[in-house]
């Protein structure tokens, strides 16, 4: 009888530098991944070594950037030399995907091929057991390019927040007299009453502004939102108009060409960031009327463009807020050359006036801003007189700075010491 081929001792798959840091929980997505109605699981032989029986049964968890795509995963058969895999994802923005393949393992790791050319690559986390298990997931494309990496479960636990989309009203109508509303996600800790101590979270741009399918996406952060659920609070992201599901035009300083994305002339641009405020604004009027905000306990932050929004918009309103966490801000990139610099620094100066400190959260090789452009701006405000701490974190090669949002174990020691200042011993 001829042998059967022996697998490789070690993976040949180079993961993501992040994945350690990836959680397992649920999706965000707004479509649920469907399994194929004729799904069965064979338990496995009884003489089958317990490492690899572990990975029978159903797997189910998040991939994509924000946890956007929903993933099942059924193991139906396990031998000592593969597994059939059936793989289930589906997301907002993408149609579902549903196969079912023949999986072999390679060292540890179980690889399969889906029937659009990509690799699903699993791998069980060390420590686990039967009862709870964690299995890491990629998906790659056939020349070795990531599409999606996330975190599964075979017993996922309840969340500890709820996730519910709201309407926002607002002054302003469509050409038709129809009222426009703005969407707003808003995360609370589970079985919680409020009043709650609440952050306003903004999002930033899309990119060059030249991917109007981009618009469309609505913007959380998870890991910030299961940050701040954590401890309390109330989480609200609210989406600018056009952007998400928001009504209305996304026009945050585009040129006179919008096809081409962003302007980076000072006259368009720094218009778009009163507009943001604008915004701001009115889900400010909502956040400050709903009875399930404490007022004492507000604070405001965001990403990239919501960055530098919510340092402007507090110095703009400065008893409004005790805090302002600045997570990689900027209002043109560096691509805009002299651009940049004059309208990342008029727009961090109008924040000068908010009389707490803020927190200032940054990543080296950002794709948009260089740490040496990120540190001017921050010196142009305080030497306007604003208050603050700047700090900058160094991420595994191959990563982008500007993402640091996603990577709370970089930030969370800063976040909490930062959240001890600014809050008032009695309101702690």
């Amino acid at each position: 009888m001829a042998q059967q081929p022996q697998a490789p001792s070690a993976p040949a798959t180079e993961w993501p530098s992040y994945m350690p840091d990836l959680v397992p929980g649920y999706s965000e997505s707004a479509v649920a991944a469907v399994l194929p109605p004729d799904v069965v699981v064979t338990p496995p032989e009884a003489g089958l070594p317990a490492d690899k029986a572990r990975w029978s049964g159903l797997w189910q968890g998040w991939a994509c950037m924000a946890r956007a795509c929903d993933v099942r995963i059924v193991i139906e058969t396990v031998t000592a030399e593969g597994a059939t895999v059936v793989y289930a994802a589906a997301s907002g923005q993408q149609p579902q995907v549903t196969d079912r393949s023949q999986g072999r393992f390679v060292g540890n790791e179980l690889h399969a091929r889906l029937h659009t050319g990509a690799q699903l690559v699993l791998r069980l986390r060390e420590g686990g057991g039967s009862d709870r298990a964690e299995m890491e997931m990629a998906v790659w494309r056939p020349e070795a390019r990531l599409l999606a990496a996330g975190v599964l479960s075979n017993k996922p636990a309840a969340p500890s927040y709820t996730r519910v989309v709201e309407r926002l009203p607002t002054p302003w109508t469509d050409a038709d007299g129809r009222a426009q509303t703005l969407e707003a996600v808003v995360y609370r800790p589970a079985n919680t009453r409020g009043p709650l101590p609440t952050v306003v979270f903004n999002h930033g741009s899309t990119g060059r502004g030249d991917r109007p399918e981009w618009f469309t996406s609505t913007w959380t952060s998870p890991e910030v939102a299961q940050y701040f659920t954590s401890k309390g609070w109330q989480v609200v992201f609210p989406q600018r108009r056009g952007r998400g599901k928001s009504d209305g035009v996304y026009d945050e300083g585009f040129g006179a060409n919008r096809s081409a994305g962003y302007s980076c002339q000072p006259e368009r641009s720094l218009p778009g960031l009163d507009r943001a405020v604008a915004d701001l604004d009115v889900v400010m009027a909502h956040v400050q009327q709903r009875p399930d905000v404490d007022k004492a306990r507000l604070l405001i932050g965001g990403v990239s463009r919501g960055g530098i929004l919510s340092v402007a918009y507090a110095g703009t309103r400065p008893g409004m807020f005790l805090g302002v966490v600045n997570f990689v801000g900027g209002w043109l990139g560096d691509g805009c050359k002299e651009a940049a610099v004059t309208v990342n620094r008029a727009g961090f100066v109008r924040g000068a006036a908010m009389p707490r400190p803020t927190l200032w959260l940054y990543g080296e090789r950002d794709s948009y801003y260089t740490l040496e452009h990120s540190r001017a701006s921050f010196e142009a405000f305080r030497a306007a007189g604003g208050q603050g701490r700047m700090v900058s974190y160094a991420l595994p090669p191959g990563q982008d700075g500007h993402g640091i949002h996603s990577h709370p174990t970089l930030w969370q020691d800063d976040l909490e010491d930062y959240l001890r200042q600014v809050l008032p011993a009695s309101l702690q």
